[in-house]
């Protein structure tokens, strides 16, 4: 595909700020691609570029097709990274200049759960009436909109002592790589002007997801340069609960009045029939750019809506009509999706797949930085890298067993607390006095011994050798195949979770090798990287990929395309949601879901509903989705409105049952 005009015109312009309203499907990759490969050929040294984007998937396709564009050489100091990727290479420069440790952890969510945990219980907190998610969620939230309002004495409170609490540990949270940036370019405008000398060029993706924070954060490290460019389409702009703020794409122009504002409204994914719907939804919107998107792929297929009796058969007719698509070989498994605005809807349709074995995914399930031997790996790296990681320390005191019993680990937390001192110090206490904690057993005080010897010797290994060869020595004197085996019964399940921690060491391996690094690679730098990684949500799975039928979110889905998508649930109180509809009582957002969730389709798309749906056992009518009203009848087919499931294309796969077992 060449650059169409518009393209051309949002690839060459440069200088001044720049606004692209890209639309979905409209070639915003190939831009922005483009548009570092156009900077660098006009001579711009790749040190002064800056392109940022939200996921290190998307950073890391921008960077793979640079590498086809132009020698490897060419891109050295091109800065090409998420924010927070940005942020934690500030951090690890000057995050002293805070008062900060050096060696600084940052923390996961499951670290955070942790900690919050433990807050709640210091203060007499019942975690059911809070769930630390919860309370996880409004600190994260107030952080990237840095607003206070609607806050009480209470939260207030929990909020200091959590950040007092990151601070004593010497640790941050995923919030704080934009939050302590800011605040260090703010704070210290030498290390600022440092930074403003060398980047002189920014790009940001996906501009309609940044929330207050980000763009305060971009504001300080652009400093005086007018050269950013934004890319981003406000019709897809879905993640307010986040804290994202549609108003900053919106308002870009009012504050830099100079914009060149290129509009990319091609569509190269969807037929032309798809689009038109989707514009008819979306044009409903009221603050929005106007524009509208097209498409010259051409196709006779309408959208198609089905309304279905009850959440029992709307699965069942749709996996019907899959299953006739597989058996044909119409299409591959992988190149179906089917998009939920709630994960709890999907229940009916994997009971379905499963019933017909057909393969599925469900997007966001069990990943890889969730299993607890890749978990427990993880902990004693940063118990390795910082011994005053209490949160690591408790997940590996005990593990494989040493037989300090939770009683002995609660003594020695009370100790720590109460003189205001890590685990960490306690345990070398214990090393060294007889007579400190008497409650803690002899037996007990050498396997202490023992575990201090341990993290003395691996430190050596991984700050002075081969971090791969140290690990694979690690897991041989901890004996983890051993410690697995007293866990599970069957030989095969003891050897996938050996191969789980043997990918952990090929990711180290990657790592340790990875010649593009600007400074030496070491443990820290690994952690770093695993904490960022931890945060994406991967799509994909190892073995067979095709075969599997695609279940997800439509937020789960956003930059992801497939030739056939089914969008289900389309009542109110579902898409638009319920809890949306009682809080501002505006729809826009929700709209824009659906819109999303349209334009993934490239070759057919069908929308469903029920007419009644069960909610504890108990069934009820639901109303049809608002949106059904908004769209344009003459390119969605809506004949089969309250008309049941097709009887006839699911009897037919009868005949080809043998097939369809030679599939599979």
């Amino acid at each position: 595909m060449q650059l169409n005009p518009s393209q051309r015109l949002a690839v060459e312009t440069i200088e001044g700020p720049v606004l692209v309203f890209a639309g979905a499907g409209s070639g915003k990759t190939r831009v922005i691609t483009h548009r570092i490969f156009h900077m660098l050929q006009i001579g711009i040294p790749a040190s002064q570029i800056v392109a940022l984007s939200f996921t290190n998937k998307s950073a890391g396709e921008m960077r793979e097709r640079l590498k086809k564009m132009m020698p490897k050489e060419k891109l050295r100091g091109l800065e090409l990274s998420t924010f927070h990727a940005l942020g934690l290479k500030i951090l690890r420069s000057h995050i002293t200049k805070l008062g900060y440790g050096e060696k600084f952890v940052l923390l996961n969510a499951q670290d955070q759960e942790a900690l919050v945990l433990d807050l709640c219980k210091i203060k007499k907190i019942d975690p059911k009436a809070f769930p630390p998610k919860e309370i996880l969620r409004s600190i994260s939230f107030r952080k990237n909109t840095q607003s206070q309002t609607n806050v009480t004495s209470e939260q207030e409170n929990l909020f200091e002592d959590y950040q007092k609490e990151l601070r004593q540990r010497n640790s941050i949270d995923f919030d704080d790589l934009i939050l302590l940036p800011k605040r260090i370019l703010v704070e210290h405008p030498e290390i600022a002007s440092d930074y403003h000398y060398r980047h002189r060029y920014f790009m940001v993706d996906e501009f309609q997801d940044t929330n207050r924070l980000q763009y305060e954060f971009l504001k300080v490290f652009r400093g005086p340069s007018k050269n950013l460019c934004v890319v981003g389409d406000d019709d897809q702009s879905i993640y307010a609960f986040r804290g994202s703020e549609i108003d900053l794409i919106l308002g870009f122009e009012k504050e830099f009045p100079e914009t060149k504002v290129v509009r990319l409204l091609e569509n190269y994914r969807s037929t032309s029939l798809i689009i038109q719907a989707a514009n008819s939804l979306i044009q409903n919107n009221k603050t929005r750019r106007p524009k509208e998107l097209y498409s010259s792929i051409p196709s006779q297929e309408k959208v198609e809506y089905f309304e279905l009796s009850d959440e029992k058969e709307e699965a069942s007719f749709a996996i019907s009509q899959i299953q006739s698509l597989l058996i044909k070989n119409e299409v591959k498994g992988n190149e179906i999706a089917l998009l939920f605005r709630t994960n709890f809807q999907t229940r009916p349709f994997e009971e379905e797949l499963r019933t017909r074995n057909i393969p599925y995914k469900v997007v966001g399930g069990y990943q890889f930085f969730d299993r607890k031997e890749v978990r427990d790996c993880i902990a004693y790296l940063r118990f390795i890298a910082n011994p005053k990681d209490d949160l690591a320390l408790l997940r590996i005191l005990n593990y494989p067993k040493r037989g300090i019993g939770s009683t002995s680990i609660q003594t020695m937390l009370k100790f720590a607390r109460e003189n205001s001192l890590h685990l960490y110090d306690v345990l070398l206490r214990l090393a060294e006095s007889v007579d400190f904690l008497k409650e803690i057993k002899p037996k007990l005080r050498g396997e202490i011994n023992s575990l201090l010897d341990f993290h003395s010797d691996f430190q050596k290994r991984f700050f002075h050798g081969k971090m791969t060869l140290a690990f694979r020595e690690m897991i041989q004197v901890l004996q983890m195949e051993k410690a697995i085996s007293e866990e599970e019964s069957e030989e095969k399940t003891i050897k996938a979770r050996m191969y789980n921690i043997g990918e952990l060491a090929n990711m180290m391996n990657y790592f340790e090798e990875d010649l593009e690094m600007e400074v030496r690679p070491d443990l820290f730098g690994f952690l770093g990287r695993l904490s960022l990684l931890m945060e994406d949500d991967p799509r994909e799975e190892e073995g067979k990929e095709d075969r599997r039928v695609q279940l997800l979110t439509i937020h789960q889905s956003k930059g992801l395309e497939y030739d056939i998508v089914w969008v289900h649930g389309l009542e109110e109180g579902i898409l638009p949601n319920g809890r949306v509809m009682e809080g501002d009582g505006t729809v826009d957002e929700e709209r824009r879901l659906l819109y999303v969730a349209m334009t993934r389709s490239r070759r057919k798309l069908y929308l469903t509903s029920a007419r009644t749906r069960r909610r504890f056992g108990v069934s009820s009518e639901v109303e049809p989705s608002r949106f059904l009203s908004e769209l344009d009848r003459s390119v969605v087919d809506f004949s089969l409105w309250g008309k049941p499931a097709k009887e006839e294309a699911a009897l037919a796969f009868l005949a080809d049952l043998e097939k369809w077992k030679l599939c599979f």
